[in-house]
């Protein structure tokens, strides 16, 4: 049998439809409920905007753009499970956008399925949809952002790039690794905006067409669909959607390292002070990322991905989708050996995070005191994390993204242990 795109879309939604259908069958029959608790909140959002267009932002918890709450009437209009079909959907199309980047990238179509099926079969992608959970909007808007750069349409990347900003606030943290990907060997005939040889010009000799035009379109993007909703919605737009989640400090148990401290901290303004504080490292790798590896753009991509995740004052299971969607994108080049040093990294990986499920369900479903057992677990989860990131980092064949003005389509890298 001759695996095609196709073939392989169908194969991948097949299992989604059957968890969709089988999690109504659970949420029906069972005390313990397959669908996200914020799908909910979605279609609660949605249905106060169908019933005469009242505010999403009236939904207690609802801390998304009202563009979700728009796509998701639908919830409401046809069957509550089309937000779920949707989302299923959106996988696929993540699917067929990778599939389409890795072979701009110079791999066959054989090559650039099987890669592709690392995030089309993978459990998270599966769970995470249709589960209810809308993160793989933002996951579709960023590939669609690479393949846009890697094709070369930079206004229209940007566009989407302002949209997936707009969508959830941490792509972001892409800014500045995108811009250094934007650089001659992106396109030979771009030249610096300003050519002045004076002390204060030459800094900015940086700032080439390209990297003026994403950054402008991006940031007019992004900006028209702050103002367009806040004269909507006012200021429970831009304090649910955005200011929230710079001020936020959760007081419920997650894989964030800051979680214990914040939880004995919650509603003080030490508490404030240290979730503002938890940004600092984080920045400052982003920055060095940005800095050491921009001009691998998908490598690097991954990387901020990770280390936003991880380091982040706030850490949950959906965030793990945010950087497996990177896998199918660097593994072709890595040295990673996937049977011997891919099989260990996994299993520490689910070996941390399975510890860390033992003490937090101790403490959700019996009622016990494991705060202290379960901030430990997190510190193990966090170490095992940065240990796979510094593997990748070693093992990973670097390669600038572009060479001389076009992709660089060299062949994929031998596997070594």
């Amino acid at each position: 049998m001759t695996w095609n795109a196709w073939t392989v879309s169908c194969a991948a939604m097949l299992p989604r439809v059957l968890l969709i259908l089988f999690g109504s069958y659970q949420d029906a029959t069972m005390s313990v409920k397959y669908t996200d608790v914020d799908y909910d909140v979605y279609t609660d959002a949605s249905r106060l905007v169908v019933d005469g267009f009242q505010s999403p932002f009236d939904r207690t918890t609802y801390r998304y753009t009202p563009i979700l709450a728009y796509l998701l009437t639908m919830n409401v209009v046809i069957n509550p499970l089309c937000g779920k079909i949707f989302f299923a959907i959106g996988d696929i199309i993540v699917g067929l956008l990778l599939m389409k980047i890795l072979r701009l990238q110079g791999l066959n179509t054989s090559e650039a399925i099987k890669y592709t099926c690392i995030w089309l079969f993978h459990p998270f992608s599966i769970n995470i949809s249709t589960r209810g959970n809308a993160d793989v909007i933002v996951v579709m808007l960023v590939m669609a952002t690479i393949y846009f750069l890697v094709t070369k349409r930079t206004w229209i990347a940007a566009i989407f790039f302002g949209f997936a900003v707009h969508f959830k606030i941490y792509p972001i943290v892409y800014t500045l690794a995108l811009l250094m990907c934007l650089d001659r060997i992106y396109d030979v005939t771009s030249r610096p905006v300003i050519t002045s040889n004076t002390r204060w010009g030459k800094p900015l000799r940086w700032i080439n067409w390209n990297r003026f035009t994403f950054g402008i379109i991006s940031g007019l993007t992004f900006m028209a669909l702050l103002i367009l909703f806040y004269q909507i919605y006012g200021y429970p737009f831009l304090y649910e959607t955005y200011l929230y989640h710079l001020i936020r400090t959760d007081n419920r148990h997650n894989f964030s390292v800051y979680f214990y401290d914040l939880y004995l901290r919650y509603n003080t303004s030490a508490g404030v002070g240290l979730g503002l504080l938890a940004f600092v490292p984080q920045m400052l790798t982003i920055i060095v990322i940005s800095i050491r590896f921009g001009r691998d753009l998908c490598f690097s991509l991954f990387l901020l991905t990770y280390v936003f995740v991880i380091f982040n004052k706030v850490c949950t299971a959906q965030y793990f989708l945010w950087y497996t969607a990177f896998l199918p994108l660097i593994l072709p080049y890595s040295k990673l050996s996937l049977l011997w040093k891919g099989s260990w990294l996994i299993l520490i990986w689910l070996g941390a995070e399975l510890h860390w499920l033992y003490w937090a369900y101790y403490l959700e479903m019996k009622g016990a005191n494991t705060f202290l057992h379960l901030w430990m677990a997190g510190l193990l989860f966090f170490c095992v994390n940065v240990y796979i990131l510094v593997t990748f980092i070693q093992k990973q064949r670097l390669r600038a993204t572009f060479q001389d003005g076009k992709i660089n389509s060299v062949g994929i890298s031998d596997k070594v242990d």
